[in-house]
């Protein structure tokens, strides 16, 4: 294990800052979990979470964060992305499964360097050791939480593997009520009548959801379990209303051939629902929705 005093994290800063002033940002490599850049950070979109990562090779987004006490984080890190409303209350609980990974956690109001401001963060400042951060009764809107480090990618403890666990109540979304179904499949691309053939690269998808497994025309947004399967590339699905303009928020990231869950709330236009895979092109994958519940 190793431990680092109050006063270690001043010296590897500044040393780190000049090597990766020489050297750049790093290569994106296999992402296992969490969105690799601020264009598309993985999306909490319902409770509990739970995920596990590997920031091995992944790009440091930030350095300068705006969190007091934290002066730089030149570690490589993940970013997850959540939305609240009032009476929000949650814990996050980010546990290295690598003994040598150092992490340390925190969230911002905006994603990018320069913008927005820290809200949040914890450091335990020991490596292999959990980090846990509880916030509550943060101002409605969109947050961005960072699975990073005070070491470099280059130093033992700036990388390494993790599982995170997210638990509590985002609050409630515009006063709606949830009303919960029985857990039904409403999509399945491997089949022809629900919704099949398999979602190709960069092309929008539109799937009518209300009407089907007892949600009502008047839903306004949906709670679902997302999955991912036999995909031919690395990639990611975006899941939006059907009508608007594509997010550049991720529901779920995936890997050549790997078969991935997510829990998500999902907004509705008109009853419908839009997917679009971010992948390269002359890539496919297969999407499988299955509803629980909605709000209206």
């Amino acid at each position: 294990m190793k431990i680092r005093s109050r006063a270690l994290p001043l010296v590897l800063f500044s040393v780190s800052l000049i090597v990766a002033g020489a050297s750049g940002q790093l290569t994106t490599a296999a992402v296992a979990a969490g969105g690799d850049t601020c264009a598309s950070p993985t999306a909490i979109s319902s409770l509990p979470y739970n995920d596990s990562g590997d920031t091995t090779g992944a790009v440091d987004n930030i350095r300068l964060t705006g969190c007091a006490g934290f002066l730089g984080m030149p570690g490589a890190d993940h970013i997850y992305t959540f939305n609240v409303f009032s009476g929000n209350n949650l814990t996050f609980t980010l546990t290295p499964t690598d003994s040598a990974y150092d992490p340390s956690i925190y969230i911002r109001t905006a994603c990018a360097q320069g913008s927005g401001t820290c809200v949040a963060r914890t450091d335990a400042g020991n490596s292999g050791a959990a980090e846990t951060l509880n916030v509550s009764g943060l101002a409605p809107g969109t947050y961005y939480f960072y699975v990073d480090s005070i070491f470099g990618e280059k130093e033992i403890g700036g990388f390494g593997t993790y599982t995170l666990s997210v638990t509590g109540t985002f609050g409630t979304p515009n006063n709606a009520s949830f009303y919960t179904v029985t857990p039904c499949r409403v999509l399945d691309t491997r089949d022809p009548t629900m919704g099949g053939p398999a979602l190709s690269a960069g092309v929008v998808r539109t799937f009518t959801i209300a009407g089907q497994c007892q949600i009502p025309l008047s839903a306004k947004s949906i709670s679902a379990n997302v999955t991912v399967t036999q995909p031919t590339g690395q990639g990611h699905l975006v899941l939006f209303p059907a009508g608007g303009a594509i997010p550049d928020v991720s529901t779920i990231n995936f890997r050549p051939g790997q078969t991935r869950a997510n829990n998500a709330i999902l907004s509705l236009g008109g009853g419908n629902l839009s997917v679009v895979s971010g992948q390269a092109p002359g890539n496919t994958v297969h999407f499988i929705l299955d509803v629980n519940g909605y709000f209206q």
